[in-house]
């Protein structure tokens, strides 16, 4: 791609002069990329972008392939596992095959404010709106809705390991906290392991944290209810999701469209044992350091 044709796309999707600012960099990558032929789908949908979050989610993609393309690893795009979705990316290790599933928060408006309307229904806001448990209902649903079993196969089968990885540098006013991720994915259980106790929070329970109903809080069913709600005879992705990815960039404004990333990794203790979770972090935290 020419550096003309790639101001041309920053334009129609509603890049300004401070994405602009960018777009020599964002050049370097797209053509790493572009190199690599298995990646075009993606090139694709990232020229005929014309909505900014649609446009972002690609150069959240380009960022975090190009990641694996400077560390020799390659990645499979558009993977499949028999459902009618694709899954973002695919990595063959050793004998696992890891699916990776990827989200930009705040990049479907729709979803957004369709979370954000149901927090604030009564009974709900006076849980949520003093402090930022708010953010936190945000990305386990954002976890939950990106672990759609149009995409991930309810029943991996041997050797597959599911994982749903979003980039979290917005929420909060860009100051997104690692124990925050903690308590979406894994809740209190995890977080007391790892973080200061004021993380802890009443109502929330996390996506892989399984709680016997007779402890449940009110504000905890409340949660499960509204927060991980899903339709009837539906799985639950505790079931078939091995684990969470967090995603961090730095810089981290909106603009930004090359950027260096981190990550934390967040497992699902039903469905992983720890020697492959530790072989899986390690090769990972290789391409992507670990967020600090």
């Amino acid at each position: 791609m020419e550096i003309d044709a790639l101001r041309q796309v920053i334009n129609a999707a509603g890049g300004r002069d401070n994405a602009l600012a960018y777009a020599d960099a964002l050049l370097a990558k797209v053509n790493r990329v572009e190199a690599q032929g298995q990646y075009a789908p993606l090139l694709n949908q990232l020229r005929s972008a014309r909505e900014e979050g649609d446009f972002r989610g690609r150069i959240l993609e380009v960022n975090f392939a190009d990641c694996f393309i400077q560390a020799s690893v390659y990645l499979e795009y558009g993977a499949k596992q028999g459902m009618a979705g694709d899954i973002d990316f695919a990595w063959q290790l050793d004998n696992h095959k890891v699916f990776i599933e990827m989200k930009l928060l705040g990049q479907d408006r729709a979803t957004r404010d369709e979370i954000n309307r149901q927090l604030d229904e009564s009974g709900v806001t006076a849980t949520f709106v003093s402090d930022d448990t708010r953010d936190v209902a945000r990305l386990q649903a954002d976890l939950m809705q990106k672990s759609s079993t149009r995409k991930f196969n309810p029943k991996p089968p041997p050797g597959t390991v599911n994982l749903v990885a979003v980039d979290v540098s917005e929420l909060q006013l860009g100051m997104a906290d690692i124990c925050d991720c903690l308590l979406a994915a894994g809740g209190k259980t995890m977080v007391k392991q790892y973080c200061n106790p004021a993380y802890l929070r009443d109502p929330v329970v996390g996506m892989f944290e399984e709680l016997p109903q007779h402890r449940l809080t009110n504000a905890q069913r409340e949660w499960l209810a509204r927060v991980q709600k899903l339709a009837e005879g539906m799985p639950h992705p505790r079931a078939y999701i091995h684990g969470a990815i967090f995603l961090f960039r730095e810089p981290k404004e909106r603009a930004a469209l090359s950027y260096t990333l981190r990550a934390a990794l967040v497992w699902n203790p039903a469905l992983m044992e720890s020697e492959t979770a530790m072989k899986i972090k390690s090769a990972f935290h290789a391409v992507i350091p670990r967020a600090t």
